[in-house]
């Protein structure tokens, strides 16, 4: 069943009953765009004078299961002190609801949201008077407390916990084999790469894995950052959400001259790090495999696009072309380092 199909069963039949779960009723939501959503449908409501989120989930691969373990790690990090968008429960009391439809649970859950807005939807300006160090920073020390609260993390039970990172689809299998066999070869490498490293207890643990600032709101008044956005969660090396902050760096820097580009860059992660080491450490080998990380990003984001490999759009296929160059020929930091960047048409080849 496609998406547009789901949502329409969902607002048709799931949307009123969910609404009432968790208080409201359903001509109170707000959807917010597919984007947004991602894997999800998601809307936004108020209740009590409080914004809240209901999350609408129905994917096969995200079972009760996953959710209830999602939702007790995101309280854990709670109590440990670290600002989340908190779930509510139902009027009878319960953090997720099952509303079946179509022959699809459709599980539903409320959250609070978050205080203030995310920078992205703010035209990436930070607090005015404020320099915007405290962003790279408080965005650093939230991951760190983050991670420092994983290393003592129990799930609830051996069958309600996170899956670790190899049992999700994307880490499987590369579906575009036949037309990109360079790219294949190279998916397997780097997976490989990945099986052979060393996890321990100040390495590896239950992480946000989408960490970027499209998943946390600031609170402008005070710089406060609120996280959101765990269902992507996995067991996996801590340095992947330090690299997806270094990904989330390079929209500051993509019109400057190579060696500008490359000054911000150390300047910024010299921020986001000062921020995580005030909670949590990370051993300098580790960030030394900062690019095998960043390689695995570039690997994910063309997964993603490959799926438009036939679409006429030029803009997706340029984007792609280079995507393929860079993974084919070894070109480390997604290509930001190396002259196919091109400032004036950015990560286009």
């Amino acid at each position: 069943m496609r998406r547009e199909q789901i949502t329409e069963l969902c607002e048709r039949e799931v949307l009123p009953a969910a609404a009432c779960l968790f208080g409201t009723s359903k001509d109170r939501l707000s959807k917010f765009d597919d984007s947004e959503g991602c894997a999800n449908l998601v809307y936004r409501y108020q209740r009590d004078d409080q914004p809240r989120i209901l999350r609408i989930t129905y994917n096969p691969d995200r079972p009760v299961e996953l959710i209830q373990a999602e939702l007790h790690f995101v309280e854990y990090l709670a109590r440990g002190g670290v600002r989340l968008s908190i779930p509510v429960p139902s009027e009878p009391g319960n953090l997720l609801e099952v509303i079946p439809a179509g022959g699809i649970p459709f599980i539903a859950v409320s959250f609070v949201k978050g205080k203030g807005m995310r920078v992205p939807d703010n035209g990436y300006r930070y607090r005015e008077g404020v320099p915007i160090q405290e962003y790279f920073q408080n965005w650093g020390r939230v991951l760190g407390q983050m991670h420092r609260l994983a290393k003592t993390y129990q799930p609830l039970s051996e069958s309600i916990r996170r899956p670790d990172w190899h049992a999700w689809k994307e880490y499987q299998d590369f579906p575009y084999r036949e037309r990109l066999p360079i790219i294949g070869l190279k998916y397997d490498q780097l997976i490989t790469e990945l099986h052979a490293l060393p996890k321990d207890a100040d390495s590896y643990g239950l992480i946000h894995n989408d960490f970027n600032d499209g998943n946390f709101t600031v609170d402008y008044d005070n710089g406060d950052i609120t996280v959101f956005d765990f269902d992507d969660s996995c067991y996996f090396w801590f340095v992947y959400d330090l690299a997806c902050a270094w990904e989330g760096g390079i929209g500051r820097a993509m019109f400057r001259p190579l060696e500008e580009r490359k000054a911000f860059m150390d300047r910024y992660m010299e921020h986001v790090l000062a921020g995580y080491t005030r909670e949590n450490t990370l051993s300098d080998n580790w960030l030394a495999r900062l690019p095998l990380f960043l390689r695995l990003i570039q690997m994910q984001e063309l997964m993603h696009y490959a799926q438009y490999l036939d679409e006429p759009d030029e803009e997706i296929q340029a984007g792609l072309r280079y995507k393929i160059h860079c993974i084919e020929n070894d070109i480390p930091y997604l290509g930001f380092f190396d002259p196919v960047f091109s400032p004036e048409r950015p990560f286009e080849l």
